[in-house]
Parts: C-alpha cells; sequence; structure tokens
C-alpha cells in the first residue's frame, strides 16, 4: 500500500503517453520519409525503420472523398480498421465501434497528442457488433483539427497499458500557423442523406516556436431510408360475427399475398405502408477543439489541449402497427414510430509542462481529464398499461464516465561511444475513472394497471413499460469508481549500425481486479538495398470498463426476427447472479509479429503478419428466453424477465492475419506527381474456449451455452475477414484527381434459427448460406453470407488561387448495393415463416461494412488565409 501511495503521489500531475520527444513530433503532413512517434518514446522514426507497424495518414488524405465523420474517413484509409453502420442500436447508431486486427472496440486505445483519451459511458447492449464492448466517441474530435493520423497495428499494453491489444490510434492535433475554412455539401442521389459541414481553425503564434490553435466545426446529416412498404396487417380483422381479430404478423398479410386473420379492415387500404426508418439516423455534431504549446522558460514548454461537442440525434426505432398490443389506439389510430431524443457530450482537457534538461532527462509532466454524458428520451411513445393517461415522452436514463489520467515520463541517452546511444525511459501514472449510470422516467418504467382498452385482446395485462423497452428503473443506478497505478520503463539500442533492440515492461494495480505485469520486445534488422526485416512479442491487457460491470437495462432487440425486450442484467445484479454471472476478468492477449520493409526511392513496401491470443474475452452472454428461466426469477423475487443477457467472460480466441502497405510516389518532368498506396489485411478468428451453459441454467434443463452461434459469429465472421485499399493520386497544376477503391470482403451472420427443413427450403433460395443443425428434427439455423464488394470514390480538385481551393465528387460512384437479407415471401409464409428481413421492410443487414446508402456527391470550397 505504502508503494502505490508513494507513486500516486509522485504522479499527481501527470497523464499517460509518450514522452517529450512524441509530444512535438509528427506535426508535418505525411509524406515519404514522415517521422512516425507513436511506440517510440525516443524521437520517432520513418515507418520502414520502425520495429513495428504504424501507418500515418494526414489530414487531407483523411478527408478525400467529402466524408465529414472521423470514423469513415479511418475505414477508408487504414486497411485493417473496420467498422459497421449500426441500425436500431439506440445511441450506438452514433457511437460507431471500431475494429482494429479483426478484435473489438475495446480491444484498441485511441490517444489524442499521445495521451489517453476517455471512452463513451454507453454500453453497447445492441444486437450487433460491438455488443457488450464500449468505445470512444469519435464524434468528438473533428477532423479539422488534425495534423495527422498514426495507427500502430500491434500490441502496445506494455506501453500505454489497458486496451492496446490490437493497436493504438493516435489523433495528432496540428500545431501551424494561419487560418483555414472549409464547406462541405452533398447528398445521396436517392434524394436523401443531405448533409453539410462547416469548419475553421486558426493558429496564432505565441512566443518563440509557441502557437495556439483553436478549431470549431458543426456538421448536420439528415437521414436516410432505405425501408420497404409494410405489407403487414396494420388493423384488427374482424370475424364472421364482426368482432376483431389479432393481426397477423407475415408478410403481405394486409395486402392480400398471403392470408390475413379475419376479415381486412378497408383502412388496409388506404393506409401509408412506408412506415419504417431504414438507415442512417439525423444528427447535428458541434465541435471545438484547442492546441497550446508555448516556451515557459528556455528549456521548459507548456502545454495544453483539450475541446467539448454535443451531438444531438433523433434515433427512430421500429413501427408499432395499429393492432399490436403494444399500441394505445386512442393516441395512435394508425400506429406510431417511437423515436429517442439523443444527447452526447464530451469535455476533455490536458495541461503539462515537458523540457528535455531535468538532471540529463528529458521529462514531461502532465494531466488529462475527459468526461462523456449521454442523456436519452423516448419520444412519440406510451406506456400502455398506463391506459388514456399515459405521457408521450419518457426520460429514458442518462450516464456518464470521468477519467483523470496523470503520469510523468523521463527519457535519456546515454553515449556509449560507439555512436549509437543507449535510450532508456521509465515513469508512473495514476488514473481515476467513475461510471454512473441514472434512471429514467418512473412513467416509463412502472405497471399502471390499466389493461388492454380494446380490441381481441381487451381487458388483459398491458405491455408495461415505456416503447420501446422500459426506461431504467430505480434499482438501475449505479456508481462504480477505481484507481490504477502504474510503473514502467522501456529501453531501445541500435547496435552495429544495422540492428535496432527496443524492449518495454509495465506493472499495473487496478484496484477492483488486482495486478497486471505486462512486457514487449521487438527488434528490426537493415538486410540489404533497403529491406529489412522486424518482429515482436508482447502481452498485453484489457481491464473490464466500468459501464460492463454497472451497466443494467432492457433494450428493444430483433431476435429470430421478431421484436422482443431483453434484459442486461449487471453482473452483480440478483437476477445476474441467478442467471450465473460472475465478476469480470481482464482480459489478457499474448501478440507475435513479424514482417519485412523495403525503402528505396519513392517506393516504400511493408509486410507484416500477426498471431493474436486472447483469453477471457468480455461480452454480452446469450440472450436467455425461456419460461423455466422466468419462473426461476420470479420465484426468488426476480419477476419480469422475459429474455436475459449479462456481461461475461466468455470466450479465448485467436487471430491470425497478415497486413501489406505499399506506398508510391513520383514526381514527372511537367511538375506533376503521381502517387499511390496499395494496402491490404486478412484476419481470421478462432475460437480456443466457448463456455458452456451456466450451472443455473443447466440446473433448470436450459441447454443454451453462455456465448450462442449468433455472438460467436460477431466475433469471427461479422467484419471483414479481407479488405484491399488501392488510393490513387495524381496532381497536375492546378488539378488533382483522387480515385479510392476499397474492397471489402464478405461477411456473415446468424439470420434464422431452428427452422424446418420445409422452410429452409422456402427461404434460402438464391442465397448464400450455411446451415447448422438443430435436434434431430432436421433443424437447422441458417447463416447468411454477404458477398465481396467494391467501393470507388472520386474526387476532383481545383487550386482556384493561392487561397481557394473548389473540390467535387462522389463515394460509392457505383451505386453499389450489398446482398439482401434472406426474403420473405409468399412461399416462406406458406411454410410457416418470414424471412430475416423484418417481414420485408429491411431488405439489408446493419453488418454490411460500408452501409447501404448507395451512392452520395459532394462539393466543398477550402480557404486558406
Amino acid at each position: 500500500m505504502n508503494f502505490r501511495c508513494s507513486i500516486a503521489a509522485v504522479t499527481l500531475l501527470a497523464v499517460s503517453g509518450p514522452a517529450f520527444a512524441q509530444q512535438i513530433a509528427g506535426e508535418d503532413e505525411a509524406s515519404e520519409g514522415t517521422i512516425i512517434v507513436t511506440g517510440d518514446r525516443f524521437g520517432g522514426r520513418t515507418a520502414a525503420d520502425s520495429p513495428v507497424p504504424v501507418d500515418s495518414i494526414d489530414r487531407e488524405q483523411l478527408q478525400q472523398s467529402g466524408r465529414i465523420d472521423l470514423i469513415q474517413m479511418l475505414k477508408v484509409t487504414v486497411p485493417s480498421f473496420n467498422s459497421p453502420r449500426p441500425l436500431g442500436s439506440g445511441v450506438g447508431d452514433y457511437l460507431v465501434p471500431p475494429s482494429l486486427r479483426g478484435l473489438g472496440p475495446g480491444e484498441v486505445l485511441v490517444l489524442v497528442n499521445g495521451k489517453r483519451r476517455h471512452t463513451s459511458s454507453d454500453l453497447n447492449s445492441s444486437n450487433g457488433i460491438g455488443r457488450g464492448d464500449v468505445a470512444v466517441d469519435f464524434n468528438a474530435i473533428p477532423s479539422f483539427a488534425l495534423s495527422n493520423v498514426e495507427v500502430l497495428r500491434d500490441g502496445a499494453s506494455a506501453q500505454y497499458g489497458s486496451d492496446a491489444i490490437s493497436g493504438v490510434i493516435n489523433l495528432m492535433l496540428d500545431r501551424s500557423v494561419g487560418t483555414r475554412a472549409q464547406v462541405t455539401g452533398g447528398t445521396t442521389t436517392e434524394g436523401d442523406g443531405e448533409f453539410w459541414e462547416a469548419s475553421v481553425s486558426s493558429g496564432i503564434a505565441v512566443g518563440e516556436g509557441g502557437v495556439l490553435r483553436l478549431t470549431a466545426s458543426i456538421q448536420d446529416r439528415k437521414g436516410t431510408d432505405r425501408s420497404r412498404p409494410d405489407t403487414r396487417q396494420q388493423y384488427f380483422g374482424t370475424n364472421a360475427a364482426g368482432r376483431p381479430v389479432a393481426i397477423s404478423g407475415n408478410f403481405g398479410s394486409g395486402t392480400g399475398l398471403t392470408p390475413s386473420s379475419g376479415r381486412l379492415d378497408p383502412r388496409e387500404a388506404t393506409i401509408d405502408r412506408q412506415v419504417f426508418r431504414f438507415g442512417d439516423q439525423p444528427s447535428t455534431n458541434k465541435q471545438l477543439f484547442v492546441n497550446f504549446v508555448a516556451p515557459a522558460s528556455d528549456k521548459v514548454e507548456v502545454y495544453a489541449f483539450g475541446g467539448y461537442n454535443r451531438l444531438d440525434g433523433d434515433i427512430e426505432y421500429f413501427f408499432r402497427r395499429a393492432g399490436q398490443n403494444e399500441t394505445l389506439r386512442s393516441l395512435y389510430p394508425d400506429g406510431y414510430r417511437p423515436r429517442l431524443d439523443t444527447q452526447i457530450e464530451n469535455y476533455s482537457m490536458a495541461v503539462g509542462l515537458r523540457g528535455d534538461d531535468l538532471a540529463g532527462f528529458g521529462w514531461d509532466l502532465s494531466s488529462v481529464y475527459g468526461v462523456n454524458t449521454q442523456d436519452l428520451a423516448y419520444e412519440n411513445s406510451v406506456n400502455v398499461s398506463l391506459g388514456a393517461a399515459s405521457p408521450t415522452r419518457f426520460y429514458r436514463l442518462g450516464s456518464d464516465f470521468y477519467q483523470w489520467t496523470s503520469n510523468l515520463d523521463l527519457t535519456r541517452q546515454i553515449d556509449l561511444g560507439d555512436g549509437a546511444p543507449l535510450n532508456i525511459a521509465f515513469g508512473a501514472e495514476y488514473r481515476e475513472e467513475t461510471y454512473r449510470l441514472f434512471s429514467g422516467n418512473i412513467d416509463g418504467f412502472r405497471n399502471g394497471g390499466v389493461p388492454i382498452l380494446d380490441g381481441p385482446a381487451a381487458g388483459s395485462a398491458a405491455p408495461i413499460g415505456a416503447q420501446p423497452g422500459p426506461t431504467a428503473g430505480p434499482d438501475d443506478r449505479a456508481s462504480l469508481g477505481r484507481n490504477s497505478v502504474a510503473i514502467y520503463a522501456e529501453i531501445q539500442k541500435e547496435l552495429f549500425d544495422r540492428l535496432l533492440l527496443q524492449g518495454a515492461i509495465r506493472h499495473e494495480h487496478y484496484s477492483d481486479f488486482g495486478d497486471t505485469t505486462n512486457y514487449k520486445v521487438a527488434g528490426r534488422v537493415r538486410l540489404f538495398g533497403g529491406l529489412s526485416a522486424r518482429a515482436s512479442y508482447n502481452t498485453a491487457f484489457r481491464a473490464p470498463a466500468l459501464a460492463q460491470s454497472g451497466y443494467n437495462a432492457s433494450n428493444t432487440l430483433i431476435l429470430n426476427g421478431q421484436q422482443a425486450i431483453v434484459r442486461v442484467a449487471a453482473v452483480d445484479s440478483a437476477a445476474g447472479k441467478l442467471a450465473g454471472a460472475t465478476d469480470l476478468k481482464a482480459e489478457r492477449s499474448r501478440n507475435v509479429s513479424a514482417g519485412l520493409t523495403f525503402e528505396s526511392g519513392g517506393l516504400t513496401a511493408t509486410l507484416d503478419a500477426y498471431r493474436i491470443d486472447l483469453d477471457d474475452r468480455i461480452a454480452i452472454s446469450s440472450t436467455f428466453q425461456d419460461v423455466r428461466l422466468t419462473n426461476f426469477l420470479a420465484a426468488n423475487g426476480q419477476a419480469g424477465f422475459g429474455a436475459l443477457s449479462y456481461i461475461t467472460n466468455a470466450v479465448d480466441t485467436t487471430t491470425k492475419g497478415v497486413d501489406l502497405v505499399i506506398n508510391y510516389r513520383h514526381q514527372f518532368g511537367d511538375g506533376s506527381t503521381f502517387s499511390g498506396t496499395l494496402a491490404g489485411n486478412y484476419n481470421k478468428t478462432r475460437f480456443d474456449r466457448i463456455a458452456g451453459t451456466p450451472a443455473p441454467l443447466a440446473a433448470l434443463g436450459i441447454t443454451t451455452p453462455l456465448f450462442d452461434l449468433t455472438q460467436q459469429l460477431r466475433f469471427s465472421d461479422s467484419l471483414p475477414r479481407d479488405k484491399v485499399v488501392l488510393d490513387l493520386n495524381y496532381a497536375r497544376e492546378p488539378f488533382t484527381l483522387s480515385v479510392t477503391n476499397t474492397r471489402y470482403g464478405e461477411v456473415s451472420t446468424v439470420a434464422l434459427t431452428n427452422r424446418t427443413p420445409a422452410q429452409i427450403d422456402a427461404l434460402v433460395q438464391g442465397n448464400d448460406v450455411r446451415l447448422v443443425p438443430v435436434g434431430t428434427a432436421g433443424n437447422a439455423d441458417i447463416i447468411q453470407t454477404f458477398g465481396a464488394d467494391i467501393i470507388t470514390d472520386v474526387e476532383v480538385s481545383w487550386q482556384v488561387t493561392p487561397a481557394f481551393r473548389l473540390s467535387a465528387g462522389a463515394q460509392n460512384v457505383f451505386d453499389v448495393y450489398p446482398d439482401e437479407n434472406i426474403a420473405s415471401t409468399v412461399a416462406s409464409v406458406a411454410a410457416g415463416t418470414n424471412g430475416a428481413d423484418n417481414a420485408g421492410t429491411q431488405p439489408y443487414n446493419a453488418i454490411a461494412p460500408y452501409g447501404f446508402n448507395g451512392r452520395s456527391v459532394f462539393v466543398r470550397a477550402g480557404f486558406n488565409f
């Protein structure tokens, strides 16, 4: 205890991150020979000289093709980086989960200027990629404030601590002097999804070599919609006696394509059936960021950076038909579509001092504080159990996450007389984190006791809680905190003018799960003619996010083609423990990487193979939906759980892959230039351990494993195993042409479960599917695979004057759409099942790696002062 307290005292004013040299490098635009600083505390190296693979992408390359959100920019420019376009996942539609080298959003560490960035307070509880994880909110950081982004594709926990399993993304802020501005506007060629952005960034000189740069940006995006008409029966039918009959949920049952339930209501012929929104959700994002550095004396520099953003969004959930029990027909006679009024805010500030001569040491003493808050409210909603007195707006829940990290870094070069000094570094870190989850409006949670008022179910118990799902109740509140203390050291030496060796070690103590020690060794050797070989081995870890321990709420998901309310129970909740939840453990990995680099003239190439063995991966469990569990929970004082999940250390995995990056640049005799990048990634994840059915559930006769097939494919096949980017640029003043081709490999998901042979025959025609047998009656789960596609983006720029640049272009210029979901058809309904497309309304799957908006066009005007 005395040891930990002494370290905390030493690091009271410091923050995790690289030393002084890392903070001042990497500010020039990426080009041949660009210095990479991420993963190197001793001044940085070029990509070809680095002992581990690192990409550097400058701001102009990021902003090619008119994109305005940072995470989509990274997806196009970094081959091993992927992200889905979530749909119907609540706030997760905006907090897009990133993936590096095939792993999850929690296994990649994000830095700003080399300092750890706080994560979101939201636990992704959607039914899609990233489920059960927590990610950094990339919407908080304007791309216009950056000079470049560096992506370290290797484990780095020994250097940076928790989360750096698949790699590190370091967002480097611009510290140049001058003013620039840009305005971008665009739309899809379907006539929706209009977007625009206005940004300005200004830097003024401060002292000798100092700068204060302020960046402001606003981005507005309208929604897109690729849904199809809802042909299901909307209103009660009537029987021969004229009494109401419950509606059918089958494709075509409201339009006469398939049998209805009773005689159709005349309104079926006149209702507007375009009732779903299926696409990107609208939002407005306001961002402000500052970057400051100035000399405090001849030997000391002071710096600070940070920002604020607020995103306001309006997420639309699935339509509730007039004849559903979830509809209060006196209020919504033709049905309704609940919305989620979303407000996400981020605050951050880092301050520090650094110098290069403290008793012969370079030093960096700094502190960073970051906060993410979320406030969510249902609009156009209802709690049917409150009857006609029900409100239509309910505060759903609020959450926040606070992170304060302090660090002291020291570096030194020791001259050994051979022309290559011994570089050493060591430091200490103290970090505090707090997570809070707030309850919502009680009217959105409680049972009002009013039965269903009309229709065939009149007098029956009404659905309890707001639509689309109950608000967080009084018992759902959470307040968790922890601290961690770390000490670390690093050493680097070049031998024989060709061999570079690097080692790092870090010991860390967490107040909630104990101690961990991680190390890294890496090396690079020059061979001949610009060719080098490099390799690394490291251990890494990921501490469970506090939200993964404390989140406790209900969400509406689509399970097996049907809407269901699923409770994600906190691991220490009574319901969670009864169902087998246990305290979370840290994820731990062993990473090995080996590769070749080549550099000659305008050509640079790197080829790296890697293997990541990851134990105790954290995820949301299978959804346990069984009347035996419901009754068991009720008998033990936990009533009202129709379906239950919880966070757990579910599996061990091994991910193998290879990265290839080739850059070429050539200047012609007429002054024009050509540059091209060919970059690719292939990875494959296998399961080494999958936890079985929890003992309390097995005792009830339930056989569902802790991590079922649906969850497994999210880890192994729902992101592309392969991705290739070919980026070509030709510039001849005053014009520049850029063409980017991105090939996304195939992805797969569990489309439907436990279908009979007759149903399978009616469903799978024309689709790429794989069947997984269930039981002994010939039933099977259906896995659907969506094919690979190439997406082409084009941009043409005209430097009208030295101060004014005009650009225009298109994303997905050939208007490519992904393969469609297994469709609901007349034949499938005759066999007793709908398809995987929500009864025909949702033709595309949310795992589509490039979305399903089709072609977008844009224009952009840029100004420099």
